[in-house]
Protein backbone atom coordinates (compact mmCIF):
# COMPACT_ATOMS: atom_id res chain seq x y z
CA UNK A 1 0.00 0.00 0.00
CA UNK A 2 2.83 2.48 0.76
CA UNK A 3 4.58 1.48 -2.59
CA UNK A 4 1.49 2.45 -4.40
CA UNK A 5 0.65 5.47 -2.57
CA UNK A 6 4.10 6.95 -3.10
CA UNK A 7 4.06 5.86 -6.51
CA UNK A 8 0.88 7.72 -7.24
CA UNK A 9 1.80 10.90 -5.13
CA UNK A 10 5.06 11.09 -7.40
CA UNK A 11 2.88 10.85 -11.00
CA UNK A 12 0.92 13.68 -9.58
CA UNK A 13 2.97 15.39 -8.58
CA UNK A 14 6.05 14.92 -11.84
CA UNK A 15 2.40 16.25 -14.30
CA UNK A 16 1.80 19.06 -12.40
CA UNK A 17 5.57 20.25 -12.57
CA UNK A 18 5.84 19.37 -16.14
CA UNK A 19 1.78 20.89 -17.11
CA UNK A 20 2.98 23.94 -19.20
CA UNK A 21 5.95 21.78 -21.21
CA UNK A 22 3.66 19.19 -21.91
CA UNK A 23 0.59 21.16 -22.50
CA UNK A 24 -1.71 20.28 -19.97
CA UNK A 25 -1.20 16.33 -20.92
CA UNK A 26 -2.11 15.06 -18.18
CA UNK A 27 -4.55 16.97 -15.83
CA UNK A 28 -4.28 16.14 -11.83
CA UNK A 29 -7.01 17.02 -9.75
CA UNK A 30 -8.27 17.19 -5.74
CA UNK A 31 -11.37 16.86 -4.93
CA UNK A 32 -13.03 16.86 -1.24
CA UNK A 33 -16.54 14.68 -1.29
CA UNK A 34 -19.36 14.70 1.83
CA UNK A 35 -21.76 12.20 2.43
CA UNK A 36 -24.00 9.99 5.03
CA UNK A 37 -23.04 6.78 5.60
CA UNK A 38 -24.56 4.41 7.89
CA UNK A 39 -22.36 3.22 11.27
CA UNK A 40 -22.90 0.21 13.15
CA UNK A 41 -23.46 -0.19 16.63
CA UNK A 42 -23.33 -3.06 18.95
CA UNK A 43 -24.86 -3.20 22.52
CA UNK A 44 -25.18 -6.52 24.86
CA UNK A 45 -23.44 -8.37 21.85
CA UNK A 46 -26.27 -8.89 19.85
CA UNK A 47 -27.99 -6.01 19.26
CA UNK A 48 -27.59 -3.83 16.61
CA UNK A 49 -28.90 -0.47 15.61
CA UNK A 50 -27.37 1.75 13.04
CA UNK A 51 -27.27 6.04 12.30
CA UNK A 52 -25.87 7.98 9.53
CA UNK A 53 -22.57 9.57 10.48
CA UNK A 54 -20.39 11.93 7.77
CA UNK A 55 -18.64 10.55 5.33
CA UNK A 56 -15.52 12.70 4.10
CA UNK A 57 -13.61 11.38 1.14
CA UNK A 58 -10.07 13.26 -0.20
CA UNK A 59 -9.99 12.02 -4.15
CA UNK A 60 -6.52 12.96 -5.95
CA UNK A 61 -7.40 12.44 -9.46
CA UNK A 62 -4.40 12.06 -12.54
CA UNK A 63 -6.30 12.14 -15.89
CA UNK A 64 -4.87 12.27 -19.61
CA UNK A 65 -6.42 14.62 -21.74
CA UNK A 66 -7.37 11.49 -24.05
CA UNK A 67 -9.97 11.11 -20.65
CA UNK A 68 -7.86 7.46 -19.14
CA UNK A 69 -6.84 8.50 -15.78
CA UNK A 70 -6.22 7.25 -12.01
CA UNK A 71 -7.68 8.29 -8.84
CA UNK A 72 -6.88 7.69 -4.87
CA UNK A 73 -9.52 7.67 -2.46
CA UNK A 74 -8.97 7.67 1.17
CA UNK A 75 -12.31 7.80 2.89
CA UNK A 76 -13.08 8.77 6.58
CA UNK A 77 -16.36 8.31 8.84
CA UNK A 78 -16.82 10.98 11.82
CA UNK A 79 -17.33 8.31 14.22
CA UNK A 80 -17.59 8.88 17.87
CA UNK A 81 -16.36 13.02 17.66
CA UNK A 82 -13.24 11.64 15.65
CA UNK A 83 -12.42 11.20 12.01
CA UNK A 84 -11.60 7.34 11.10
CA UNK A 85 -10.24 6.13 8.17
CA UNK A 86 -12.53 3.19 7.03
CA UNK A 87 -11.74 2.50 3.11
CA UNK A 88 -9.35 3.57 0.35
CA UNK A 89 -10.18 3.02 -3.14
CA UNK A 90 -8.49 3.23 -6.41
CA UNK A 91 -9.80 3.66 -9.42
CA UNK A 92 -8.94 3.10 -13.09
CA UNK A 93 -10.66 3.83 -16.04
CA UNK A 94 -11.86 6.55 -19.04
CA UNK A 95 -14.02 9.40 -18.25
CA UNK A 96 -15.37 11.81 -20.88
CA UNK A 97 -17.53 14.44 -20.07
CA UNK A 98 -16.58 17.59 -21.91
CA UNK A 99 -17.53 15.39 -25.27
CA UNK A 100 -20.03 17.85 -27.40
CA UNK A 101 -22.16 14.76 -28.13
CA UNK A 102 -22.07 12.45 -25.10
CA UNK A 103 -20.59 11.32 -22.02
CA UNK A 104 -18.96 8.04 -21.60
CA UNK A 105 -17.55 6.55 -18.25
CA UNK A 106 -16.38 3.40 -18.14
CA UNK A 107 -13.86 2.36 -15.12
CA UNK A 108 -13.29 -0.49 -12.84
CA UNK A 109 -12.65 0.63 -8.62
CA UNK A 110 -10.80 -1.54 -5.86
CA UNK A 111 -11.80 -0.97 -2.61
CA UNK A 112 -9.22 -1.43 0.46
CA UNK A 113 -11.10 -1.63 4.24
CA UNK A 114 -9.59 -1.12 6.76
CA UNK A 115 -9.96 -3.39 10.30
CA UNK A 116 -12.21 -1.66 13.03
CA UNK A 117 -14.07 0.19 10.79
CA UNK A 118 -17.40 1.56 12.46
CA UNK A 119 -19.27 0.52 9.05
CA UNK A 120 -21.28 -2.94 8.97
CA UNK A 121 -19.16 -5.44 6.94
CA UNK A 122 -18.97 -4.97 3.21
CA UNK A 123 -18.28 -8.16 1.54
CA UNK A 124 -17.58 -6.78 -2.06
CA UNK A 125 -14.86 -4.65 -2.20
CA UNK A 126 -14.65 -4.54 -6.56
CA UNK A 127 -16.43 -2.38 -8.62
CA UNK A 128 -17.00 -2.52 -12.46
CA UNK A 129 -19.33 0.77 -13.66
CA UNK A 130 -20.41 2.20 -16.66
CA UNK A 131 -22.31 5.43 -17.94
CA UNK A 132 -23.43 6.47 -21.32
CA UNK A 133 -25.19 9.92 -21.84
CA UNK A 134 -26.51 10.96 -25.48
CA UNK A 135 -26.38 14.71 -25.35
CA UNK A 136 -27.52 16.10 -28.78
CA UNK A 137 -31.25 16.25 -27.53
CA UNK A 138 -32.76 18.33 -24.81
CA UNK A 139 -34.06 15.63 -23.13
CA UNK A 140 -30.73 13.41 -23.00
CA UNK A 141 -31.11 10.03 -22.24
CA UNK A 142 -29.00 8.61 -19.82
CA UNK A 143 -27.56 4.17 -19.29
CA UNK A 144 -25.56 2.97 -16.03
CA UNK A 145 -24.50 -0.11 -15.31
CA UNK A 146 -22.29 -1.22 -12.36
CA UNK A 147 -21.63 -5.48 -10.89
CA UNK A 148 -19.98 -5.28 -7.64
CA UNK A 149 -18.28 -8.41 -6.54
CA UNK A 150 -16.05 -10.48 -3.92
CA UNK A 151 -15.35 -12.83 -1.24
CA UNK A 152 -17.93 -13.05 1.13
CA UNK A 153 -15.61 -14.10 4.24
CA UNK A 154 -19.18 -14.70 6.39
CA UNK A 155 -20.06 -17.22 3.38
CA UNK A 156 -17.04 -19.44 3.93
CA UNK A 157 -14.99 -16.92 1.15
CA UNK A 158 -17.64 -17.72 -1.36
CA UNK A 159 -17.42 -15.34 -4.41
CA UNK A 160 -20.46 -13.16 -4.38
CA UNK A 161 -21.75 -10.57 -6.98
CA UNK A 162 -24.67 -8.34 -7.28
CA UNK A 163 -25.81 -5.85 -10.64
CA UNK A 164 -27.47 -2.75 -10.91
CA UNK A 165 -28.95 -1.17 -13.99
CA UNK A 166 -30.32 2.59 -14.26
CA UNK A 167 -32.24 4.09 -17.32
CA UNK A 168 -33.94 7.16 -17.88
CA UNK A 169 -33.92 11.16 -18.75
CA UNK A 170 -32.30 14.54 -17.86
CA UNK A 171 -32.30 17.90 -18.94
CA UNK A 172 -29.97 20.44 -18.23
CA UNK A 173 -30.10 24.32 -17.55
CA UNK A 174 -26.92 26.28 -18.23
CA UNK A 175 -26.12 29.69 -17.53
CA UNK A 176 -22.73 31.34 -18.21
CA UNK A 177 -21.51 34.64 -16.29
CA UNK A 178 -18.38 36.48 -16.98
CA UNK A 179 -16.10 34.57 -15.08
CA UNK A 180 -18.40 31.32 -13.86
CA UNK A 181 -20.90 28.77 -15.07
CA UNK A 182 -23.70 27.41 -13.80
CA UNK A 183 -25.92 24.02 -14.47
CA UNK A 184 -28.69 22.12 -12.76
CA UNK A 185 -29.87 18.85 -14.18
CA UNK A 186 -32.79 17.29 -13.24
CA UNK A 187 -33.14 13.86 -13.69
CA UNK A 188 -35.37 11.01 -13.45
CA UNK A 189 -34.44 7.57 -13.76
CA UNK A 190 -35.50 3.68 -13.11
CA UNK A 191 -33.37 1.42 -10.90
CA UNK A 192 -33.67 -2.49 -11.55
CA UNK A 193 -30.68 -4.85 -9.90
CA UNK A 194 -30.64 -8.00 -6.92
CA UNK A 195 -29.74 -5.52 -3.94
CA UNK A 196 -28.62 -8.80 -2.62
CA UNK A 197 -25.30 -7.11 -0.45
CA UNK A 198 -24.28 -4.05 1.03
CA UNK A 199 -21.82 -2.43 -1.17
CA UNK A 200 -20.55 0.98 -2.41
CA UNK A 201 -22.63 1.09 -5.04
CA UNK A 202 -22.71 4.01 -6.97
CA UNK A 203 -26.03 3.01 -8.60
CA UNK A 204 -27.53 2.17 -5.62
CA UNK A 205 -26.75 4.91 -3.14
CA UNK A 206 -30.10 3.83 -0.94
CA UNK A 207 -28.50 0.76 0.24
CA UNK A 208 -24.77 2.54 1.14
CA UNK A 209 -25.81 4.96 2.16
CA UNK A 210 -28.76 4.70 4.54
CA UNK A 211 -28.88 4.15 8.22
CA UNK A 212 -32.07 1.86 6.86
CA UNK A 213 -30.12 -0.19 4.31
CA UNK A 214 -31.43 -3.57 5.65
CA UNK A 215 -34.43 -2.74 4.39
CA UNK A 216 -33.12 -2.82 0.62
CA UNK A 217 -31.66 -6.13 0.76
CA UNK A 218 -33.43 -8.87 -1.14
CA UNK A 219 -30.69 -11.31 0.52
CA UNK A 220 -31.26 -11.68 4.59
CA UNK A 221 -27.18 -11.68 5.16
CA UNK A 222 -28.05 -9.31 7.58
CA UNK A 223 -30.41 -9.94 10.91
CA UNK A 224 -33.65 -7.96 10.72
CA UNK A 225 -33.51 -7.66 6.71
CA UNK A 226 -37.15 -8.57 5.26
CA UNK A 227 -35.56 -11.47 3.78
CA UNK A 228 -34.55 -12.84 6.72
CA UNK A 229 -38.17 -12.55 8.52
CA UNK A 230 -39.94 -13.38 5.68
CA UNK A 231 -37.80 -16.58 4.75
CA UNK A 232 -37.07 -17.44 8.42
CA UNK A 233 -34.27 -18.71 7.36
CA UNK A 234 -30.69 -18.02 6.47
CA UNK A 235 -29.95 -15.31 8.99
CA UNK A 236 -26.68 -13.82 9.10
CA UNK A 237 -25.62 -11.67 12.65
CA UNK A 238 -24.47 -8.46 11.65
CA UNK A 239 -20.34 -8.21 11.53
CA UNK A 240 -18.44 -5.42 11.53
CA UNK A 241 -15.31 -4.94 8.56
CA UNK A 242 -11.98 -5.58 11.08
CA UNK A 243 -13.48 -9.43 11.88
CA UNK A 244 -16.40 -10.97 10.04
CA UNK A 245 -15.74 -14.28 10.79
CA UNK A 246 -15.80 -13.56 14.75
CA UNK A 247 -20.08 -13.95 14.27
CA UNK A 248 -21.35 -17.20 13.74
CA UNK A 249 -23.36 -17.97 10.88
CA UNK A 250 -26.64 -20.89 10.90
CA UNK A 251 -26.92 -20.36 7.08
CA UNK A 252 -26.35 -17.89 4.13
CA UNK A 253 -28.24 -17.76 0.84
CA UNK A 254 -26.78 -19.14 -1.57
CA UNK A 255 -26.50 -17.41 -5.56
CA UNK A 256 -27.26 -14.29 -7.28
CA UNK A 257 -31.32 -12.71 -6.63
CA UNK A 258 -32.86 -12.34 -9.35
CA UNK A 259 -33.13 -8.90 -10.81
CA UNK A 260 -36.19 -6.55 -9.74
CA UNK A 261 -37.89 -2.95 -10.87
CA UNK A 262 -36.99 -1.81 -7.51
CA UNK A 263 -37.58 2.30 -7.31
CA UNK A 264 -37.77 5.27 -9.08
CA UNK A 265 -34.86 8.01 -8.71
CA UNK A 266 -35.94 11.33 -9.40
CA UNK A 267 -33.60 14.38 -8.30
CA UNK A 268 -31.09 16.79 -9.07
CA UNK A 269 -27.53 17.88 -9.66
CA UNK A 270 -26.52 21.64 -9.05
CA UNK A 271 -22.80 22.31 -10.37
CA UNK A 272 -20.92 25.93 -9.70
CA UNK A 273 -17.54 26.38 -11.50
CA UNK A 274 -15.67 29.95 -10.91
CA UNK A 275 -11.83 29.41 -12.69
CA UNK A 276 -10.22 26.27 -11.29
CA UNK A 277 -12.82 25.30 -8.97
CA UNK A 278 -15.60 23.74 -8.82
CA UNK A 279 -18.58 22.64 -6.33
CA UNK A 280 -21.35 20.37 -6.89
CA UNK A 281 -24.10 18.91 -5.21
CA UNK A 282 -26.29 16.19 -5.66
CA UNK A 283 -29.86 15.32 -3.86
CA UNK A 284 -31.78 12.19 -5.34
CA UNK A 285 -35.38 10.79 -3.54
CA UNK A 286 -35.58 7.08 -4.32
CA UNK A 287 -39.30 5.93 -4.54
CA UNK A 288 -40.28 2.48 -4.34
CA UNK A 289 -42.19 0.69 -6.31
CA UNK A 290 -41.31 -3.35 -6.00
CA UNK A 291 -44.17 -5.56 -5.14
CA UNK A 292 -42.47 -6.69 -1.83
CA UNK A 293 -41.49 -3.27 -0.90
CA UNK A 294 -42.11 -2.02 2.59
CA UNK A 295 -40.44 0.70 3.01
CA UNK A 296 -40.49 4.74 2.05
CA UNK A 297 -38.71 6.98 -0.06
CA UNK A 298 -35.57 7.74 0.86
CA UNK A 299 -33.31 10.29 0.09
CA UNK A 300 -29.16 11.05 -1.10
CA UNK A 301 -27.34 13.73 -1.14
CA UNK A 302 -23.62 14.30 -1.39
CA UNK A 303 -21.44 17.80 -2.01
CA UNK A 304 -18.22 18.04 -3.73
CA UNK A 305 -15.42 20.64 -4.15
CA UNK A 306 -12.84 20.02 -6.79
CA UNK A 307 -9.57 22.15 -7.73
CA UNK A 308 -7.96 21.17 -11.11
CA UNK A 309 -4.49 22.08 -11.09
Amino acid sequence: MKFIHTCLLCCIASSWAHAQDTTNTWQPSISLDAEPVPTLAVSNKTDTSYHNSLSLTSIFTLKHRSGWGISYAPGFVLSSSKLQLYVQRFTIGLEQYDRPNYTWVMDYAHDFFTSNSPLPYIPLNNEGYALFKYKKISLRPVVEADIGWGRDSSAMGKMSYDLNFAAGIEYAFQWDFHQAALSVTPSLLGNIGTDSYFFLSRIAPYISHSKGFIKYLKNPHYAGSRGAVQAGRHIVNMNINSNPDTTSVTQVSSGLNRMQFNNIATGAELSLSWFSWTLRSDVQFFIPVSSSATHTISAYFSMTCEYDF
